[in-house]
């Protein structure tokens, strides 16, 4: 099987440590290693080094292959952001050219966390096996809470068993919902959330971008046959500049009347998408008062804090609570830890100027 990491991003839910030039799938915030790293280390687990490929903004190519250094992961480049069909689309034309064109492909975004790797290793075995078939497969991560930051999954009847793990229809994705309507799917238990984790052949994919999305598909034919030649880069520049940007989930999942099936998954996963998550992953690292402290820290009566700093500075905390201090060695931001997915409003400010 392949893996393919897609590991754009735009940098701006983990401001200041997180830039434009350099997200948070590049920073170790989950561990003394990039999330890349870590996805990158989950994959080798079900796959030869050499089988897995990362998908990256060219202004993040230098960076990319900085962190991967010797190892032969295959770094593929797009020359601007076409979200994620378009991603997933050259990601296959190249799984085709390395011989892989029914083989399954595991699409993992870079920026997961995974407590569970065992339980997470043994369910995409089985959804790749179920995928060589030619199905589509995604996972459905089962809901803790009322969320209405994510997209959910509505589950059929099942259909079938692979090693042992059941799979089920997928009737339809939904959009983000309101609280109450979250609510509701939790009680149903017939709802999980959209983990953005996909599973099929090369040849599937790309039968069902050119059923589903006609023009992008006539782009990516373009690239293919660019592909080995001198010309290539030239191409893909020249194509991607016209290619819908339109994510898999909208372009392909929600339109093909090919069945989806759906493996249930519990195995601690987040998309890790504020401080305030970060906070709550690392739990067993808190002190006596409940602070996060990754970084240079002295505190005095201080509670449930998390202080982030890549500098050299001591951070100092007295008589505070609930408070997300970021410093880095040209900004430093401090907010209300359940504010903390409002920092997006700072890269915009810096942007507007």
């Amino acid at each position: 099987m392949f893996v393919i990491i897609m590991a754009g991003g735009s940098g701006t839910r983990f401001w200041p440590a997180s830039r434009a030039h350099y997200p948070k799938q590049f920073l170790n915030i989950t561990s003394d290693r990039s999330m890349l790293a870590e996805t990158i280390a989950r994959a080798e687990r079900f796959t030869p080094l050499d089988h897995i490929g990362v998908v990256v903004g060219s202004v993040h190519a230098e960076l990319t292959n900085q962190q991967i250094g010797a190892q032969p992961v295959k770094v593929l480049i797009e020359p601007f952001g076409r979200n994620t069909a378009a991603c997933i689309g050259l990601a296959a034309l190249h799984v085709k050219q390395w011989g892989g064109l029914d083989e399954p492909i595991i699409i993992l975004p870079a920026d997961h966390f995974i407590a569970d790797v065992a339980t997470f290793t043994a369910t995409l075995q089985a959804a790749a096996e179920t995928a060589r078939n030619g199905s589509v497969v995604t996972l459905g991560i089962q809901p803790t809470r009322p969320e209405t930051g994510y997209g959910y999954i509505h589950t059929g009847a099942a259909q079938g068993a692979t090693n042992g793990l059941p799979y089920f229809q997928v009737e339809r994705f939904v959009e983000k919902p309101n609280y109450e309507t979250a609510v509701g799917y939790l009680a149903g238990g017939d709802y999980f959330w959209n983990s953005g984790i996909f599973i099929f052949t090369a040849r599937t994919i790309l039968q069902e971008i050119e059923i589903c999305l006609p023009k992008l598909y006539a782009g990516l034919l373009e690239i293919e046959l660019a592909i080995g030649s001198p010309a290539y880069d030239t191409v893909v520049e020249r194509v991607y500049g016209r290619l819908e940007s339109i994510s898999i989930d909208y372009g392909v999942m929600e339109r093909t009347q090919k069945p989806i099936y759906v493996f249930k998954a519990d195995f601690g996963w987040s998309d890790v998408g504020s401080w305030q998550a970060l906070y709550e992953l690392r739990a067993s690292e808190y002190d006596a008062q409940g602070n996060l402290l990754l970084g240079d820290t002295l505190v005095s009566d201080a509670h449930n804090n998390l202080v982030f700093s890549s500098t050299d500075r001591k951070v100092a905390l007295l008589g505070v609570a609930g408070l997300v201090v970021v410093d880095t060695p040209d900004a430093v931001m401090i907010a209300p830890l359940d504010r903390s997915q409002d920092v997006k409003v700072f890269p915009e400010m810096l942007k507007a100027k």
